[in-house]
């Protein structure tokens, strides 16, 4: 309370030049949500009707309702969405406050399977109401576990278009945050076959490594094992030349769907970034215009012909949209057919590309084409630089079906604003793809000839300057001005490495389960033993692989324990990850089938249960196993109905007790979702840490000034 006092003190700075609008509301300053310079370039662009526009303007000033998606496997996400639908929304059917009845959740209508959900309620109802804030409990409890993503409705547009199938390789260009390379991932899962790999493999990369170990934070939830994270400026994302058994040269690698979701100055997301109303200008367009062209370019180079490739943005500015596609599509000279995609998403409400637009000069003059920009500024060399001709319509911009791109405007289905181009890349381009290629193979040829150990390296990057809507599941950053430092790489591990005997023996592993695909992180005695596809294998075997900056490939299979391996016994213990790879692929030796509810509701709540808690089978099957870990399996009954769950859980059995490696999170969402409890799982020695870490802090601010 002091220090708002103190702030409310303190003048609003002077932001004039930028239309910063700020009025005191209770004791704080609130964003006017208006912009007469936004509102005036957007109703020159024509992008609507003025009834309709008034309408669109009116919707960017209302609170952004919350979005989420069901994710993982087919088969998980529908037994996660049975639970909504029967459990918690008939509980939230008929709340009413203070005598307005509250809607409850509900699907999007354009997302497949009903897996897209919308939430309407406020923080006051969520406040107000048992229900829905129990319903909150879990959103949070499922989110933090992996089983659902909170992403932006529109944000989730590209992905679905993009046509994925298991077999395909991906690449994700700006993918952090990584919402949108979920979805890519969950669609290379699709079949969800048992025992059974996709062959298909993602590629995710970001500019900033800061970024970068966010996405792969969020997609380790994923437990993907083809899927790799990579650190470029997208603009310049190396070329990789791939090789037969032999040695010889086939080609460079292609990936059959490429996103480019380019940073931009992301004003349709002004519904959730208030600072927007404040600080925008059309120079955010201006200054990416070149970037988005050399991103989307550099992905045009890098798809197969016959492949597809999505553009996307999260700005209303056609100078960052529909001014980029025609650029590339000139550029592209015939490579690239922008698709009608009309039919697909048929309940997704969307507006047609425009194809023309107006730039606006900073004296404020609207200008239809470069021809009026000379006559503006006859004189003005330094103004010409600031508007290439690629920001106005093309003279052709019938002929390139610009209409065809996607406009996704907030008032039409109550969302964000997005925009979204479509692309079959139908021909090579010719002398222009031709000239990338030969660059690749001249810095391989520089490289050969340096001697230098070939190593699959990983790296980080100076952090770069945030795009105005950094706070948005779609902010993208702006290319760094420094190299990558290189940090660890990864090793694959010998087939018949002692350790991978050890493990295979110990656990049961299938002879059928492949033992070629194992990492370690080359840095020490490494503790982590990762595993990858085939198809990441093989591209991690390739001579050019030390061109890609790799931050995290493969998921975590097994974890070293040195202080076990100190006693002579088997020092990998499975990981919570692994356990859907592994599951089919591991004998009975090591595993544990529960009896029932209660040893499941003991073993998810207590932290370190007591052998002698469980049931007379347990004890008997557990006292003639080693020490290490195991796995327990049980079946979980659905009370209302559905089909049963099969849940199998990794566990560590010591020498009297038992411990579930699961985090915190996951173990509160399995009782919630099982139990319907949210335990507490500290334990008497963490809850003294925590209150000697407390007692620390209020004596370290009572010393402040």
């Amino acid at each position: 309370r002091l220090r708002r006092s103190q702030k409310d003190d303190q003048q609003p700075e002077d932001n004039s030049n930028n239309n910063d609008q700020s009025t005191k509301k209770r004791g704080e300053w609130v964003t006017v949500k208006d912009n007469e310079q936004f509102k005036n370039y957007y109703k020159n662009q024509n992008i609507l009707s003025e009834e309709e526009f008034d309408e669109f303007y009116k919707a960017l000033q209302m609170p952004l309702p919350s979005t989420f998606r069901i994710t993982g496997t087919r088969s998980h996400a529908l037994s996660i969405q049975r639970l909504i639908k029967e459990v918690y929304i008939p509980a939230m059917e008929h709340i009413t406050i203070d005598g307005s009845k509250v809607e409850p959740p509900t699907t999007l209508p354009w997302y497949p399977d009903g897996l897209g959900w919308q939430i309407n309620a406020t923080r006051m109802v969520i406040k107000r109401s048992p229900e829905f804030s129990k319903f909150h409990k879990f959103i949070v409890a499922e989110t933090e576990s992996g089983n659902l993503s909170r992403q932006e409705a529109v944000s989730m547009v590209p992905p679905l278009l993009m046509d994925i199938k298991p077999h395909q390789s991906v690449l994700d260009m700006c993918a952090a945050p990584g919402s949108k390379t979920a979805q890519i991932i969950e669609a290379v899962h699709a079949n969800d076959n048992l025992n059974e790999l996709p062959s298909g493999l993602v590629v995710a990369n970001d500019v900033d490594a800061k970024r970068s170990c966010l996405l792969v934070h969020q997609l380790k939830r994923m437990q993907s094992p083809c899927f790799v994270a990579t650190n470029h400026d997208a603009a310049h994302f190396p070329g990789i030349r791939l090789t037969n058994e032999s040695g010889n040269v086939t080609g460079p690698l292609r990936f059959d769907r490429v996103l480019c979701d380019v940073p931009c100055s992301g004003d349709g997301t002004i519904r959730k970034n208030d600072k927007i109303w404040t600080k925008w200008s059309q120079d955010g367009g201006l200054e990416l215009h070149s970037t988005q062209i050399q991103i989307f370019l550099r992905g045009v180079h890098l798809c197969k012909v016959g492949g597809r490739i999505v553009y996307s943005t999260c700005s209303l500015n056609p100078i960052e949209n529909e001014a980029v596609v025609a650029e590339v599509l000139r550029r592209s000279k015939g490579a690239l057919e922008l698709r009608d995609v009309s039919n697909q998403l048929p309940e997704l409400k969307r507006k047609p590309g425009l194809k023309t637009w107006k730039v606006i000069t900073k004296d404020g003059k609207f200008l239809n084409s470069i021809e009026d920009l000379q006559d503006n500024n006859k004189n003005n060399d330094s103004q010409n630089r600031k508007f290439p001709k690629s920001v106005f319509p093309p003279d052709n911009a019938n002929d390139l079906h610009l209409d065809r791109c996607l406009r996704i405007y907030p008032h039409l289905q109550n969302t964000g604003g997005f925009f979204v181009a479509v692309f079959d890349k139908v021909k090579p381009i010719s002398q222009s793809e031709r000239e990338v290629e030969d660059i690749e193979e001249d810095v391989h040829d520089d490289y050969e000839s340096s001697n230098e150990p070939m190593k699959i390296a990983t790296s980080a990057v100076i952090p770069a300057k945030r795009s105005i809507s950094e706070n948005s599941d779609d902010s993208k950053e702006m290319p760094p001005n420094k190299k990558p430092v290189r940090e660890a790489p990864f090793e694959l591990v010998p087939v018949n490495e002692n350790e991978i005997n050890q493990i295979s023996e110990f656990y049961g592993l299938d002879r059928a389960f492949p033992r070629d695909q194992f990492l370690f992180r080359s840095e020490g005695k490494s503790k982590i033993m990762y595993f990858v596809s085939k198809a990441i294998k093989e591209l991690l075997k390739e001579k050019d692989v030390n061109r890609l900056n790799i931050v995290m490939t493969g998921t975590r299979a097994f974890v070293r324990q040195p202080s076990v391996e100190s006693e002579g016994r088997m020092p990998f213990r499975l990981t919570w990850e692994s356990i859907p790879l592994l599951d089919g692929m591991l004998s009975d030796r090591r595993r544990v089938k529960l009896a029932s509810d209660a040893e499941l509701q003991t073993l998810l709540t207590e932290a370190y249960p007591k052998i002698e808690q469980f049931g007379v089978e347990t004890i008997t099957k557990l006292e003639a196993m080693e020490l290490g870990c195991c796995v327990f399996d049980y079946t979980v009954i659905d009370k209302s109905g559905g089909q049963p769950t099969n849940l199998t859980l990794p566990v560590w059995r010591g020498r009297a007790s038992l411990s579930l490696l699961l985090n915190k999170s996951d173990k509160r969402a399995l009782c919630q979702r099982i139990f319907g409890i949210i335990p507490d799982l500290e334990t008497p020695e963490h809850l003294k840490l925590r209150s000697a870490a407390n007692q620390l802090k209020a004596a370290e601010s009572e010393t402040l000034p």
